[in-house]
């Protein structure tokens, strides 16, 4: 038995696990709401196939969203009880289980931080993918069509950030 106590979370870092937290919730409800809105949001849920899983995750956390496409082009949350064991997520194989939803695609951030700083639009996908922030597991083609989504997604959320934002020595 280990007499070390786990290191305390700041204020901060549990706000920031929180508000991942809530994101992730709510993640199948804006991509299905905002593919009425998006034309951009729509043409890559269209390319995505009815049945199509993926799967976000925080490493080193409880933090995960697992979400499939709907023959209706929405996306539904799958419990984490559904999700297929037998089959590493992102493999590509079927599970055994035929009650068993198998992941097709997975976005795995490197810490809560990570997820935080992408979900609020701190830190953008390109540079998150330059600093290694997240790793991927799955088809590529499928994976373009997902990174396009949560651009778009993120780029209505925290446009309004840029047209706002002061300028500072750096920007004109």
């Amino acid at each position: 038995m280990s007499d070390q106590t786990p290191p305390r979370r700041t204020a901060a870092q549990r706000l920031q696990a929180l508000y991942a937290r809530v994101l992730l919730r709510l993640l199948p409800h804006l991509i299905t709401l905002l593919r009425h809105v998006s034309p951009k949001i729509r043409a890559e849920v269209a390319y995505l196939a009815p049945g199509y899983t993926f799967m976000l995750s925080v490493r080193g956390t409880d933090l995960t969203c697992t979400c499939r496409r709907t023959g209706r082009g929405s996306f539904e949350r799958i419990p984490p009880a559904r999700v297929a064991r037998d089959v590493e997520p992102g493999s590509g194989l079927a599970s055994a289980d035929a009650d068993a939803v198998a992941v097709d695609y997975v976005i795995d951030f490197r810490s809560p931080a990570y997820a935080f700083g992408c979900f609020s639009g701190g830190l953008t996908l390109k540079d998150a993918l330059a600093q290694r922030a997240f790793s991927t597991r799955g088809p590529n083609d499928t994976g373009v069509a997902l990174t396009y989504l949560f651009t778009a997604l993120l780029k209505m959320f925290f446009g309004w950030r840029r047209a706002y934002r002061r300028p500072t020595a750096a920007t004109p």
